[in-house]
């Protein structure tokens, strides 16, 4: 004999009755306020960037205004077709703000196709430039002391040029060890120089000076290309910080009741908002970092893979918690349709006694039925490990001797009465362990929770 009884309540059944928390919708991410935020983001960065790269061109610009004529005008188109594409590349990042998730992929694509289209065109521009340079100083060869003076000048202009990368742009970053080496070959051309070797000297100058012009192309590029990167990066991630924050406290509408109450969303997924907003802010400070900082690849990866994974495990979460509140519902209504049945069909009567385990009501509910003789019944209907489904368990605690017969006509009526209403059961079965005496203490129930399984 046992004075615990289990019914089992259908899976299908129960999802069905579940079916208005299920049909969350999807996070809203035009929403204003996400809109705005990205764009204030969006806004303030592009400033900042923009205020760097200026700063280094004028930088350039006035070491560069030490080269040859030729030389400068060379570097000044050079410098032109570098800043307008890097001024689309980031125009392209903002004007995504209004569909932050769909259109990153395409975006950070189609970038990454342009950017090696101009590191091939620049290329073939400077290639193109120094040929005819070299056509017009072909005929020095023979001429000793004009193809000294002319390479002379053009070791001054890779100097120059090798100088301003050394000082203005991070070359190491994007193209770690390659100034080094260049740098090796034009202080050997410089010795030539220096010995008087004009034609050997005019070869080797001219080589590393393109070497150089194309180096600090390739860096220039680059940088643009991660400086867009980020900027779809910390787009993406601040639309997602938002969106949780957003999603904190939503408003769920019961629309049968015709009632609409704030849902407290870390509270119902157990804290796995929080814990999602922890990883969104571990991913803007992995953005972020000055020390180690993230390639192009890794921002391109945030903004387009890791962001996207958290968004789906924010709609998972939100979902869940709404599942969980209207679950914690359910369970109430299920405890009044069996205390109804008890009413009907037994001597025991309701007087009040209901309770949340902890009066928390992500956990069991309890309620309690008093018979003239001092019995009780105590109705649980407990979360399962999901908090979403149920366990359904009848607490007989006789005063006089125990009458399983009476236990088991009561536990079937209750399963009858179930299905008549629409809800699936299995066969009432009884659990081996007798029944906890706390559990009928209701004082102490609303004090301390009791264990319950772990959920995932």
């Amino acid at each position: 004999m046992s004075g615990t009884k289990r019914i089992t309540v259908d899976e299908r059944a129960w999802r069905d009755a579940l079916r208005k928390a299920a049909r969350a919708d999807d996070l809203q991410r035009d929403i204003p306020a996400v809109i705005d935020a990205v764009r204030r983001a969006q806004q303030e960065q592009a400033q900042r960037d923009q205020a760097e790269m200026q700063a280094r061109q004028d930088r350039l610009d006035r070491s560069m205004a030490q080269m040859s004529d030729q030389a400068r005008r060379l570097e000044q188109g050079t410098t032109r077709r570098i800043m307008e594409t890097a001024a689309l590349l980031m125009s392209e990042v903002r004007g995504s703000a209004q569909n932050v998730r769909d259109e990153t992929r395409q975006l950070l694509d189609k970038q990454g196709r342009r950017l090696e289209a101009q590191l091939k065109k620049e290329r073939t521009e400077r290639q193109q430039q120094f040929a005819r340079l070299r056509e017009d100083v072909a005929d020095l060869r023979d001429r000793g002391d004009r193809a000294l003076a002319s390479a002379a000048a053009q070791a001054a202009d890779a100097r120059v040029l090798n100088d301003a990368i050394a000082d203005d742009l991070p070359h190491e970053r994007y193209a770690p060890g390659q100034l080094a080496a260049l740098g090796k070959r034009l202080a050997a051309a410089e010795a030539n120089v220096a010995q008087g070797l004009g034609e050997a000297a005019l070869a080797q100058t001219q080589e590393i000076y393109l070497s150089l012009g194309e180096l600090r192309v390739d860096v220039e590029l680059r940088d643009a290309e991660w400086r867009a990167a980020h900027l779809a990066a910390l787009s993406a991630v601040t639309a997602l910080a938002e969106q949780i924050r957003y999603s904190s406290v939503i408003q769920v509408r019961d629309d049968e009741a015709g009632v609409t109450a704030e849902l407290d969303v870390n509270f119902w997924s157990e804290g796995e908002l929080s814990a999602l907003e922890a990883e969104a802010a571990m991913l803007a400070d992995k953005m972020n970092a000055d020390d180690t900082p993230s390639s192009a690849a890794e921002l391109r990866s945030i903004a387009d893979q890791e962001v996207a994974a958290l968004e789906r495990c924010l709609t998972e979460v939100v979902t869940k918690a709404r599942t969980r509140q209207w679950a914690s519902q359910v369970r109430v209504n299920l405890a009044e349709m069996v205390v109804d049945t008890l009413e009907e069909t037994t001597g025991y009567v309701w007087h009040g006694d209901a309770t949340y385990a902890g009066q928390d009501q992500r956990g069991a509910f309890y309620s309690k039925l008093r018979h003239p003789d001092d019995s009780e019944i105590v109705v649980e209907v407990a979360p399962d490990e999901t908090g979403e489904s149920c366990v359904l368990r009848i607490l007989s605690y006789e005063s006089g001797l125990p009458d399983e017969s009476e236990r088991v006509r009561r536990v079937h009526a209750i399963a009858d009465s179930l299905r008549e209403r629409g809800l699936e059961t299995g066969a009432p079965a009884a659990d081996p362990a007798p029944p906890d005496p706390a559990l009928a203490d209701f004082d102490r129930l609303r004090q301390v929770k009791p264990a319950t399984p772990q959920r995932a």
